[in-house]
């Protein structure tokens, strides 16, 4: 995949663990930043889907009102996840 130059500040102190992790790890401290950009950007991804996901299901909600209630889910937890109890409305 083709790359691109960014530049990013940082603190004198982030600098220098940055240095030492490198340093332990005999990785460079690109490698890591890169690795620590990944991380947070999967992360941040996968976030923005869960509430994505969670507004898509209340509007289904508010759209046909059919749900489950707690109860429900822990019945069905308990009698060990077979077919879902029938939705309520």
């Amino acid at each position: 995949m083709p790359t691109t130059a960014m530049s990013v500040k940082v603190t004198e102190e982030q600098r220098e663990r940055l240095a030492k992790i490198a340093k332990a790890t005999k990785r460079t401290a690109h490698f890591h930043m890169r690795e620590a950009l990944d991380a947070y950007l999967n992360e941040k991804e996968w976030w923005l889907d869960f509430i994505r996901e969670a507004d898509e299901a209340m509007e289904d909600y508010k759209t046909t009102g059919l749900h489950l209630t707690q109860e429900d889910m822990d019945n069905w937890i308990k009698s060990g996840m077979g077919e879902l109890p029938p939705w309520r409305t």
